[in-house]
């Protein structure tokens, strides 16, 4: 088992190592070991779920400390999105350091308040915690991280990725800068996340605004891996009341949940839905079959609303593998807790993206290496009044296609980030008292992750926050917590970044006619379909939560609900034109699934859009980008600006009532504006607090957010000049 590499391990991790019956390292964990004991360069180890990378990070990072094991205090800092892999890990660690008697410590809200006051008394070991535990540490326990983590010397962040570009990466980029301005020292940090298209592009994510270098240890490309694929498609059942769509799963839902009862049950699966309402609903209706056919029931709801003992208790049920189960879940399983034996994946409707795709994907075939993947997807039949290409299933296919290159999307670009800004604001200013102006743009901005916030712009922030009386200025021009400041603080739930999505309500003549939880644009005038009919958007309060509507006799389509608003990348688009122009019918696909391709491919060729982006028919005028939803949604405000009824359908773009030449008036005009502004844009848009603390932000602040964020005008230009070649 010796080679070079493992010779540098402590003597009595081998002793666990030979314990365990391990002949050798696997390769990731060979090449891990070097360059973390040496602790001159961050480290990024990317690699699918289940190759090693925990055993890759600590089988290292425990010998370095181990062979320091004089200096006191913690000397590991592990950080995780969630509890219960923190609840693994804990117990693979406490095995894994069996013979080195290192302390381990979770430390979250489930941990005990005796066992948190251990390591506040006796620092020492490693602790594995959660964004969310840190935060509560920096505000209250500042002085015990100063004197406590003067040895640190690794940061283990695992699940890296699903970290970047959401707000609690910002807030976890945030807290290791403060750890080590507090302690002051750099402390190396080893990222474990699943693979990437491009891993070197991620590493500015790991340390931003540093000149540290940064080590990418990927493993190679297995050519074990397999996936087994099945598209299996459902034409579209009017529901018997018309009153019900929207309120209801549609009909075509009993047949999937009859096939899911069919394949999978007797064994263990993962079945990932896009929104709660259809995770509840569908596990509904696999219970009431098992009950109705008099067997024991293997299928259970797994998402965020739920209690956590009820969530621990699949979680339990998965981890043990004693009896077949099937959690019908949303994104909350993606990551986390360590399922040995997953039979299959499911996704009904279309995936959200190729990266989401490939996390469920992880979650299977791991001892077998091959991994299984059935997708369940509805579609519309086309006697709609809107042009139908069967896009749901055709992207479906596109992001397969994808996946099997290992082509993912990139993390998003570095965003604002003003809520997550305004959390850790209130937090150095609650762990310090008070805090100078000056200070807090250098900590947090100006060598910290909200970089793109210059003093100008951090003043106007700092002015918002003034006016809500979050901050107070002292005598001496610092910066102290305000009455509302401290109100927020003091809750508990500030130490989360995140909020979960606030439900609106409906309202038609003072009549509530239903509840949505909102993740898409509206603007004054938008239409949309709900309960079955049509509605026009005539009132909008952020504050209330509340959407005034009246009757809209003419065809609309329904909100967005789930978590795909917004995030199909231009890459998925481009692949699914290249799908209909080259007649691509996959053998994964069942009969209907294959019919519902060969439909929207002939129905392509029929609107001759393998050479035109445009199609002038008789339900009106549809473009066709063939790009992401940033590219989508600039098309569509640039077009209403200029007075044209544009909205987003599908993957493409309907203009209603438009006659071709007061299209070409706007496009001319559109490519004549001098200088576009995102954020002009955007000011009829009425719903932009979409993240936690965006409520305290001003207008300005928050179009310029969503406008660099959420808008590719240089990419909508680029249409419109192909556009106005095809006019």
């Amino acid at each position: 088992m010796e080679n070079n590499s493992i010779k540098l391990l402590d003597v009595d991790l081998k002793r666990w190592m030979f314990k365990k019956g391990w002949q050798s390292l696997l390769p990731i964990q060979e090449k891990s070991i070097a360059p973390i004991l040496e602790r001159k360069n961050d480290v990024i180890i990317s690699a699918s779920t289940a190759s090693g990378k925990t055993e890759a990070a600590f089988l290292p990072a425990l010998t370095a400390i181990h062979k320091t094991r004089e200096l006191s205090g913690v000397r590991i800092l592990y950080i995780s999105p969630l509890k219960a892999l923190i609840n693994d890990q804990y117990r693979r660690l406490d095995e894994m350091t069996e013979f080195l008697k290192i302390k381990v410590t979770p430390w979250h809200g489930d941990v005990s308040i005796s066992k948190k006051n251990q390591i506040l008394d006796e620092p020492e070991g490693i602790i594995l915690t959660t964004p969310e535990s840190l935060e509560s540490l920096l505000i209250n326990h500042k002085s015990w991280i100063e004197s406590s983590m003067k040895n640190l010397f690794y940061v283990i962040i695992d699940e890296f990725h699903a970290f970047m570009g959401s707000q609690r990466g910002y807030q976890l980029q945030s807290q290791l800068h403060r750890i080590e301005n507090l302690i002051g020292k750099r402390v190396t940090r080893v990222a474990l996340s699943a693979t990437f298209s491009d891993a070197n592009g991620v590493m500015s994510y790991l340390r931003p605004n540093s000149s540290i270098p940064c080590e990418v240890i990927t493993a190679a490309k297995s050519s074990e891996d397999k996936l087994s694929v099945q598209i299996k498609g459902y034409d579209h059942i009017a529901l018997d009341d018309p009153e019900l769509e929207g309120k209801v799963l549609p009909k075509e839902f009993d047949a999937i949940s009859d096939d899911i009862f069919r394949l999978l049950r007797g064994s263990t699966n993962l079945v990932f839905c896009n929104s709660r309402f259809c995770t509840e609903t569908l596990a509904g209706k696999l219970e009431q079959k098992s009950k109705s056919r008099f067997v024991p029931n293997e299928f259970f709801p797994h998402h965020g609303s739920l209690s956590k003992e009820l969530r621990e208790s699949l979680e339990y049920r998965l981890q043990e593998g004693r009896w077949p189960t099937t959690a019908i879940c949303t994104a909350t399983l993606e990551l986390g807790i360590d399922i040995s034996d997953v039979s299959s994946i499911a996704q009904v409707e279309h995936p959200i993206t190729v990266a989401s795709l490939r996390q469920r994907l992880g979650r299977a075939g791991r001892r077998e290496h091959n991994a299984v993947l059935r997708v369940f997807i509805p579609e519309a039949l086309t006697d709609t009044k809107k042009t139908e290409l069967y896009e749901d299933t055709v992207m479906t296919v596109a992001m397969i296609e994808l996946l099997l290159e290992r082509w993912y999307e990139p993390p998003l670009e570095h965003e604002y980030a003003f809520s997550t800004l305004l959390q850790q604001t209130l937090s150095v200013i609650a762990s310090y008292g008070s805090v100078s102006t000056k200070a807090l743009h250098e900590l947090l901005c100006k060598t910290g992750p909200f970089s793109l916030c210059t003093p100008k712009i951090f003043m106007q922030f700092l002015k918002c926050l003034g006016e809500k009386d979050l901050i107070v200025q002292l005598n001496d021009g610092s910066l102290a917590l305000g009455l509302e400041g401290e109100k927020i603080v003091s809750n508990w739930n500030f130490y989360a970044a995140f909020d979960t999505p606030k439900e609106f309500t409906i309202e038609h003549e003072g009549h509530q006619i239903g509840t949505i939880p909102l993740s898409q644009d509206l603007i004054i005038g938008d239409t949309f379909l709900f309960a079955g009919r049509g509605w026009k958007v005539n009132f909008f309060s952020q504050e209330r939560h509340l959407i005034g509507v009246k009757a809209y006799p003419h065809d609309a389509q329904p909100l967005q609900m789930n978590g795909s608003a917004g995030h199909i990348h231009n890459e998925v688009r481009k692949r699914m034109f290249e799908i209909y122009r080259n007649r691509k019918v996959p053998v994964y696909l069942n009969k209907v699934a294959a019919k519902h391709v060969l439909q929207g491919i002939e129905q392509f060729e029929r609107m001759h859009l393998e050479h035109s982006h445009i199609y002038d028919g008789p339900t009106g005028i549809a473009l066709f980008p063939w790009q992401g939803d940033k590219v989508i949604r600039t098309i569509v405000l640039m077009l209403k600006k200029e007075s044209i009824d544009a909205s987003a359908y599908k993957s493409h773009i309907e203009l209603a009532y438009t006659p071709k030449d007061s299209l070409k008036v706007a496009v001319y005009n559109i490519l004549n504006y001098e200088n576009i502004s995102g954020t002009d844009l955007i000011k009829k848009v009425n719903n932009l607090d979409r993240e936690k603390h965006d409520s305290y932000i001003s207008m300005d602040l928050k179009r310029m957010s969503f406008a660099h964020s959420e808008l590719d005008i240089e990419g909508a230009l680029d249409f419109f000049a192909v556009l106005r070649k095809e006019l």
